[in-house]
């Protein structure tokens, strides 16, 4: 830490307002460094970084259980974590969204949770038995649809509680919505609110989830937030790591050798039913084997039983050029 002020220097900081005081330090070449004294961090980097860890294990479990609810793919992806002024969230969300304020277990501070209107739209139209690919409406979501989107809130809170749980005992719930962010009383405009953003997909439906969380809520517990994540974050045990291998064993995974080629579109138009197609790629040149969409292995054609397969010759490190 640097050296305290004096107090010429606080009545020179006083006597100028947004005026930075350097000191004989900085003038004797130690770095200084710009303050905002009307944002204050009250969040460490490490209790931010332990904050970012938390909400992505957060984002993990909540893609499970939304795939299940909703019945198709989704996607929910950590992707920042900063502390800003309310101000500056409520100017980074839409108007009209799906906005709710949100309980945070004893504080009296509330928090706010957002779901963009294309991924809202997307969650209700599946949730009323449609595929949620149809194009979002430019308008606010109805009474109705709100209370559709509710019980989807309620599922994402409730994750949330969970990966709360390890470090904090906090229950978050619902405590109003609305489709206009500035309507909603959650904090002054200044006041300093722990801002996280998440890239969320829905089948095919793609938009943003924005959580806004009072800076009290870490604040108040000091370096024990972060010391209390560290301490849950532990290896896993040998019986884990067997029971984990034990059920990934039995994911079927979608398996593909692939050949590139150039075929020119005159050629390929005019193919018919027992013509031969020629690839022009050498017998002997290794194929390319993916799972999934992932290039694991290297093979070669080869004949077994009279049929024709492919024999694993070398697993295909990543951004490795293997020859053969």
């Amino acid at each position: 830490m640097g050296r305290p002020l004096t107090p010429e220097e606080i009545d020179a900081l006083l006597a100028v307002p947004g005026q930075a005081v350097v000191s004989q330090a900085a003038d004797a070449g130690a770095p200084a460094r710009a303050y905002n004294f009307r944002r204050p961090d009250r969040v460490s980097k490490e209790q931010l970084h332990a904050l970012h860890m938390l909400h992505e294990r957060f984002g993990r479990n909540v893609s499970t259980s939304l795939s299940a609810y909703l019945r198709t793919l989704t996607e929910v992806t950590m992707e920042t974590v900063d502390q800003r002024a309310y101000s500056e969230f409520l100017g980074s969300v839409p108007d009209p969204t799906a906005f709710y304020a949100i309980g945070v277990g004893s504080f009296d501070d509330p928090g706010a949770l957002e779901i963009s209107p294309s991924v809202a739209f997307a969650m209700v139209d599946r949730l009323l038995g449609g595929t949620g690919r149809t194009t979002p409406p430019d308008r606010a979501l109805t009474e109705i649809e709100q209370h559709v989107l509710d019980a989807v809130v309620r599922l994402l809170l409730d994750s949330l509680s969970e990966a709360w749980r390890s470090v904090l005992d906090l229950t978050f719930e619902v405590r109003a919505r609305d489709t206009r962010p500035p309507m909603l009383q959650i904090a002054g405009p200044n006041e300093t609110v722990l801002m996280f953003a998440f890239a969320i997909k829905v089948g095919e439906a793609k938009g943003t989830l924005h959580l806004c969380l009072p800076a009290s809520v870490v604040e108040s517990t000091g370096t024990h937030f972060a010391q209390a994540w560290n301490r849950q974050r532990r290896k896993p045990t040998a019986a884990e790591r067997a029971w984990v291998g034990e059920h990934l064993a039995r994911v079927p995974m979608e398996v593909s050798a692939r050949l590139h080629a150039t075929v020119n579109a005159q050629d390929l138009l005019g193919l018919e039913p027992g013509d031969v197609l020629s690839l022009g790629i050498p017998a002997h040149k290794p194929i390319d084997v993916h799972v999934g969409d992932t290039l694991k292995f290297k093979g070669r054609l080869a004949i077994e039983a009279e049929r024709v397969g492919l024999r694993i010759e070398a697993r295909a490190s990543a951004g490795a050029v293997m020859e053969f």
